[in-house]
């Protein structure tokens, strides 16, 4: 049986832990904050990391450095967050190469689901589906129908080995049960073009690269990749409604820290980045192109993360995707 005294002791030291946190968790940050993306500046997890920098540095009066830290399939950022110190100065915003690269690169430093803690997710949006303008196929039934004739032959834009759009399309053919012929480009404007030019029959891609070319004619969209319509492409049916059910791949962006971090640091910076991200200029910024605005709670956020770094850990298997050398 254990001594009282000890027991008391036990107490003591736990309620001093947590007044401890509470301190901490009231004060902070007494410092800069250093927010890294794992990608290079001017894209769209870039953006989202200024506005969500400049939000949290008015409410926090403190600056919120955004370090840009691209490379390796995003694993160099991620690293550099999962091995930091868990006291709320280091922050990783991401999109769902996170839970991609887990089960890309088998040499990592970290574990992407044991040493980071999910904060919020951010947003979420779907990719879209398109074909040229004048291809003779009509949707996405048309297109599985095609690819069963003549296997191998449906020609798929690859933009980049591992990324979301490239596991999209993997995922899609599994689903179908066909084989598609992926053609390799160095990035989404080549492929684009050939595209329009019907040197490839298909591309999975953002609705902000496929947009501009749909409204100028140049290219049709078939499908959404999320489960459901997009409000800014209401005419755009669901992959999973027209000839896949069940298909859903939608990008996110999610806010992490290192595992242990406090949970009442945790719950601050989930409480304000959502305060900020919700204000009236931060949505006009992150909204459109059928993106979701989330704020997910850490909770929610967590389960997330564990069920698609299961899911493209399955895809990656199946496929034998490798990653570029």
């Amino acid at each position: 049986m254990r001594h009282p005294q000890h027991m008391n002791l036990k107490s003591v030291i736990a309620g001093c832990a947590a007044l401890l946190f509470a301190a901490t968790s009231q004060a902070y940050p007494t410092k800069p904050v250093r927010l890294v993306t794992p990608f290079p500046p001017g894209g769209g997890v870039d953006a989202t990391a200024r506005v969500l920098a400049k939000k949290l540095g008015d409410s926090w009066q403190q600056q919120i450095i955004v370090d840009n830290r691209s490379g390796a399939g995003t694993t160099i950022g991620n690293e550099i967050v999962a091995l930091a110190a868990p006291d709320g100065y280091t922050l990783l915003l991401t999109n769902n190469a996170l839970a991609i690269s887990a089960g890309l690169y088998q040499k990592l430093r970290y574990d992407t689901g044991r040493d980071l803690l999910p904060i919020m997710e951010v947003l979420r949006s779907p990719f879209v589906m398109v074909i040229p303008a004048a291809s003779p196929m009509k949707g996405v039934a048309d297109l599985i129908s095609a690819a069963r004739a003549k296997p191998g032959e449906i020609t798929l834009a690859n933009t980049g080995v591992g990324s979301g759009p490239h596991l999209a399309g993997v995922l899609f053919a599994n689903m179908a049960g066909i084989k598609l012929n992926e053609i390799p480009y160095k990035g989404g404007g080549p492929a684009i073009v050939d595209l329009a030019a019907g040197r490839v029959n298909v591309l999975i891609t953002t609705p902000l690269a496929a947009l501009p070319h749909v409204q100028g004619g140049r290219l049709r969209a078939i499908g959404v990749t999320s489960a459901k319509r997009t409000a800014d492409l209401p005419a755009v049916p669901a992959i999973a409604e027209s000839g896949l059910p069940g298909y859903d791949v939608t990008t996110w962006y999610m806010l992490l820290a290192p595992k242990g971090t406090p949970k009442t640091l945790i719950s601050k910076i989930h409480t304000d980045a959502k305060s900020g991200l919700s204000q009236p200029d931060a949505v006009k910024i992150l909204s459109g192109g059928g993106t979701e605005l989330v704020y997910s709670s850490p909770e929610d956020t967590s389960k997330l993360l564990n069920a698609e770094l299961a899911r493209w850990s399955k895809v990656i298997k199946a496929a034998n995707v490798k990653p570029e050398n």
